[in-house]
């Protein structure tokens, strides 16, 4: 049985669920561990904040990817994070960006067949 979906202040429930159904197409956790350029899934995005998922655990509904700090860069990083918790408090997802690959730093680039 398969869990409800989140409600979300600005998204329709048809909207959040094409969010899971893209993130139900990324690798799952570890699968892109050795790779030192990784596919970008989904781009989830906030007035201050950008999430690159990269891998998705569907069981917990958790990401791993780089969280981008709009405000101050510096403090981006790589973690894990819980896409209901970020749905619930408005982060979007762009539904125009795709083909992008993502390095250790953070820099998006269009993906190349030498990426992946």
């Amino acid at each position: 049985m398969s869990r409800a979906l989140v409600k979300s202040p600005l998204l329709t429930e048809s909207q959040v669920s094409v969010i899971f159904s893209r993130l139900e197409e990324a690798p799952k956790f570890y699968e892109t561990e050795d790779i030192e350029v990784k596919e970008v899934a989904v781009k989830l995005f906030h007035s201050a904040f950008t999430l690159y998922v990269v891998e998705f655990n569907a069981s917990d509904r958790l990401a791993f990817g780089y969280m981008k700090n709009e405000a101050d860069g510096e403090l981006s990083e790589w973690g894990y994070s819980s896409i209901d918790e970020l749905i619930e408090v408005g982060f979007e997802m762009d539904l125009y960006f795709e083909n992008r690959v993502i390095d250790f730093e953070g820099k998006i680039s269009k993906k190349e067949a030498s990426d992946i």
